[in-house]
């Protein structure tokens, strides 16, 4: 896919979230924001119904080797996220657009509600390295406001 194609599909995904579930991005409401990320990738899961990628939230699996055949060695998504090269940690993507038990990632998404995004930087940090540790093509900063036309949407990679 596309920037392009991938823009217009979280574009539409967006505006369906906004139709069918804007309480849910009130931020008197002030909902989870893991909440709004299964609503969100309901409504990409829709707009993908008709290829072969899954839609997963908070999904933490892959394996060390990718022989359908080889039991066993499934493990959790790390990232090395210190500099020195020497830390690893287990994290959990707010939505990944994927095919399970392979090694194609697509789209690579972290959420941030506008009134609570002081970790910003840190999602910039996680995109960049799901881009270059796992190879994920497309990563993308969503930032949702209770104004529709606020809504953030910042392709990877990031200068941090």
């Amino acid at each position: 896919m596309t920037k392009n194609q991938v823009s217009k599909l979280l574009i539409d995904a967006i505006n369906r979230l906004f139709e069918s579930d804007s309480i849910l991005l009130q931020s008197s409401y002030n909902i989870n924001e893991r909440t709004v990320s299964h609503r969100l990738a309901l409504h990409l899961d829709n707009l993908l119904s008709n290829t072969d990628y899954d839609v997963d939230v908070e999904y933490n699996r892959m394996r060390n080797d990718y022989d359908p055949d080889a039991v066993g060695n499934l493990m959790g998504k790390r990232l090395n996220l210190d500099d020195s090269g020497g830390d690893f940690s287990i994290v959990y993507p707010d939505i990944i657009v994927h095919k399970r038990d392979t090694d194609i990632n697509l789209i690579i998404v972290e959420i941030k509600m506008a009134w609570k995004n002081s970790k910003r930087n840190f999602d910039y940090v996680k995109i960049n390295e799901y881009m270059n540790e796992l190879g994920y093509q497309h990563g993308i900063y969503v930032e949702l406001h209770e104004n529709r036309e606020k809504c953030v949407i910042e392709f990877g990679p990031f200068s941090l």
